[in-house]
C-alpha cells in the first residue's frame, strides 16, 4: 500500500497518509458505513403512517401483569376474530386494569404495507361501536 501511495502522492506525503490510514482508517470507514446504512434506512423505510380500522371486543387467552402489578401494565394473548392469536401489551394502568376474560382492542392498518397492528383501548370505545 505504501508503494501505491508513494507513486500517487510522493514519498513524504505517502508516509503521513499511510500512518493516518493505519491509525484512523478503520474508524472513518466504519463511520461512513454507518452513515450509508442509516441514510438507506431513512430513505427506503416505511413512514409508519397507519389508519384506524375498527374497535372490537375479543376473548383474552392469558394475561400477565408487568412486574406483578397491573398498575405497571399487562401483556396478554388474545383471540382475534379470524381465529388467530396475538400478543398485545399495554403499559397504561387504566387500560391494563380493564383486561379480564375479554378486552377491547383497536385494529390499526399501516397505509403502505397493509399490515395490521393491535392495541388495547378502554371498553367504552367498543361499546360505542
Amino acid at each position: 500500500m505504501l508503494t501505491v501511495l508513494s507513486a500517487l502522492l510522493g514519498p513524504h506525503r505517502a508516509v503521513s497518509t499511510y500512518a493516518f490510514l493505519k491509525t484512523w482508517g478503520l474508524g472513518i470507514a466504519g463511520g461512513a458505513l454507518m452513515i450509508a446504512i442509516v441514510t438507506t434506512l431513512v430513505l427506503l423505510g416505511d413512514d409508519g403512517k397507519h389508519e384506524h380500522h375498527s374497535f372490537m371486543t375479543v376473548p383474552v387467552l392469558s394475561a400477565t401483569p408487568i412486574n406483578g402489578d397491573l398498575k405497571n401494565g399487562v401483556v396478554a394473548s388474545v383471540r382475534l376474530p379470524d381465529g388467530s392469536a396475538a400478543s398485545v401489551t399495554s403499559t397504561e394502568a387504566p387500560i391494563s386494569q380493564t383486561v379480564g376474560t375479554s378486552a377491547c382492542i383497536e385494529k390499526r392498518v399501516y397505509v403502505e404495507s397493509g399490515e395490521p397492528r393491535y392495541r388495547f383501548k378502554l371498553p367504552r370505545f367498543c361499546e360505542a361501536g
